[in-house]
């Protein structure tokens, strides 16, 4: 039998509740990052459920409770503010309408993951530290779809490029043309005002 790492098994625990498939390990890192980096670290990121009268609910996701309580992505996205859903939804890649419903069931796997036997971590543990940083070095997901919109403009226009020659000298034609044909016309106009009257 192979012993799964800590963090091996959290991917998994994550990858069965919310079917997320490979994308759960940089959600994972993703909100480990978020949930340790603002001020105040773990504990501020709780009160922000406390904050909303969800403070039980955080609680009872705690290593050592034997009863989680489940959340739903409304009350995840009114805890964590538009905001941070935003910037979570971006450097993973999710779409927001998603991202919600996913974390509502990713949120309580980490926070157990993290406190085990229900004590309260100072700092992020040291195991999710090369993940979490992982993720926070890769360039978000919507950047790179973003970035990589140009490149898919010029590839779709690229079969004009050896039209272009040829574009280019109908135009000069057509112009060169239109110049001779309204010197046609006005040598035409000069010599009919210089006409002396039969």
């Amino acid at each position: 039998m192979i012993l799964m790492s800590p963090v091996g098994t959290l991917i998994e625990n994550v990858t069965r509740v919310s079917g997320l498939g490979d994308k759960a390990g940089t959600l994972i890192g993703v909100l480990a990052g978020f949930m340790f980096a603002e001020p105040g670290g773990f504990m501020a990121f709780r009160d922000r459920f406390c904050a909303i009268g969800l403070g039980d609910v955080f609680d009872s996701w705690m290593g050592g409770h034997p009863n989680m309580r489940y959340t739903n992505g409304n009350e995840m996205r009114h805890a964590l503010g538009v905001a941070d859903m935003r910037v979570i939804a971006e450097r993973t890649g999710l779409p927001e309408p998603v991202l919600a419903g996913v974390m509502a069931a990713a949120v309580p796997q980490l926070v157990r993951a993290v406190t085990p036997g229900g004590r309260l971590p100072t700092a992020m543990p040291a195991d999710l530290e090369p993940l979490a940083r992982t993720c926070a070095q890769a360039e978000p997901a919507a950047v790179q779809d973003r970035d990589a919109a140009p490149a898919r403009n010029i590839r779709r226009w690229r079969w004009l490029l050896p039209l272009l020659p040829l574009l280019l000298l109908s135009l000069l034609a057509y112009c060169g043309w239109q110049g001779s044909t309204a010197d046609s016309a006005d040598a035409a106009l000069k010599d009919t005002r210089h006409a002396s009257p039969g």
